[in-house]
């Protein structure tokens, strides 16, 4: 009976240890779940895409509201090209006859004047050509006056036909050589008239063709160069135009007279105009490409030839819904704007300081759009479902919504 009592009295303390444990356990859980939901109605609970800021927040990155408008858009064709010079406005110097360079007057950026002397030359070989050019002359004004001689005897009978055809054929052979020799004096920079009175030159002088900017320098002092060797360029940037590439698709959209717009990237934040006068009738084959021409309608002095630049031909006028360029953001390859939406938060009204607190902001929905040109600052927006009348949206600070939305979105998954 003792062995009986003592196994009774051991399996009731052994279901009495098991039922504690279970009481324990399930109160434990009940608690804890309760604590958990004390937690999360501590959290301000926003809907997907809804990003709320205090007016403070507001206030510090200057988030400004836009309505949609519709606005009278130029339609325009994305271009590339770059700056250049007709040929007329740009020319390589070279010498006519090859020497040695005794003096270089200019460097590069120099601003010359058509005539204006860039560097002088010597060599024996000028020297020589004057002094065949003056010697030359004596021998022409003795042919000359036995021609004149000749040609009387001749006329009265008295003279030799023969000898007087003689004479002619040298007087004319030497007239010739003489104006020749005039020419080259001149082509290399002498006065001929000066050299026929006397005055011998020891130096050529180099001038530019053009009024322009030196644009490059090759040659030293004490350097014998060639003749027709580029020692200078000269150019004109005055008459710069603007050469863009058009491909064979947005061809039937161009003609003369249209409106361009372009920037370079060495001068940003600035915008020129220009007007297309000249289309290219052939087709570049690498990429097949047209060329067109506009003039540069203020052409600035700080543009330079070859300068890569970026154009906008204006192809059409449409009138549409617009936004400011900013008020568009780009998450995950979609298009966004924010609008700002009635929620006060009043569903929190019976909370906690931490929910009071929340009644001072503003919320703002992301609202996906499609997008399509853009002009002056401002794009094209298609709305996939509308909005009302009267409904405002974010424009300068719309990326530190998204920030924030994406920030948001972070702390929730962890």
């Amino acid at each position: 009976m003792k062995t009986i009592n003592i196994k009774s009295i051991f399996t009731v303390l052994f279901m009495g240890i098991l039922l504690a444990g279970c009481n324990s356990s399930h109160d434990g859980h009940d608690h804890g779940g309760h604590d958990d939901h004390e937690d999360h109605g501590g959290h301000e609970d926003h809907a997907e895409g809804v990003v709320s800021l205090t007016p403070q927040q507001i206030s510090a990155i200057g988030l400004e509201l836009v309505h949609l408008e519709k606005r009278n858009l130029n339609v325009g064709i994305q271009v590339t090209g770059q700056l250049e010079l007709f040929p007329q406005d740009k020319a390589d110097v070279s010498p006519m006859l090859g020497g040695v360079i005794k003096d270089i007057k200019v460097i590069e950026g120099d601003i010359v004047k058509s005539g204006q002397v860039l560097a002088t030359m010597q060599h024996p070989d000028f020297i020589q050509l004057q002094q065949d050019y003056i010697n030359s002359i004596n021998t022409l004004e003795y042919l000359e006056k036995d021609f004149i001689r000749q040609k009387k005897l001749y006329e009265e009978k008295v003279g030799s036909g023969k000898k007087f055809q003689q004479v002619q054929a040298e007087y004319f052979s030497k007239k010739s050589v003489v104006k020749a020799l005039e020419i080259k004096l001149n082509m290399i920079g002498l006065d001929a008239h000066e050299i026929a009175s006397g005055t011998m030159f020891s130096e050529v002088s180099i001038s530019s063709p053009m009024d322009g900017v030196v644009s490059l320098v090759e040659t030293n002092i004490g350097s014998y160069v060639e003749p027709l060797t580029k020692l200078f360029e000269i150019v004109n940037n005055s008459n710069l135009h603007a050469d863009f590439r058009v491909y064979e698709k947005d061809i039937n959209k161009i003609k003369l007279g249209q409106k361009i717009f372009f920037t370079t990237s060495s001068l940003l934040g600035e915008e020129f105009e220009g007007e297309i006068f000249a289309i290219s009738p052939v087709f570049e084959e690498s990429p097949k490409a047209l060329h067109i021409h506009a003039e540069i309608s203020e052409n600035e002095s700080n543009l330079i030839q070859g300068m890569y630049i970026h154009g906008r031909l204006i192809a059409d006028n449409i009138s549409t819904n617009v936004l400011p360029e900013h008020s568009v953001v780009t998450d995950k390859e979609k298009t966004f704007i924010f609008v700002k939406t009635d929620d006060d938060h009043d569903d929190h009204a019976d909370h906690d300081d931490h929910a009071n607190h929340d009644e001072a902001k503003v919320s703002f929905e992301m609202v996906e759009v499609i997008t399509g040109f853009t002009s002056e600052g401002y794009i094209e927006v298609k709305l996939l479902s509308p909005l009302h009348e009267d409904a405002e949206v974010v424009g300068n600070g719309a990326y530190y919504l998204l920030a924030e939305k994406d920030k948001g979105e972070t702390e929730h998954t962890h």
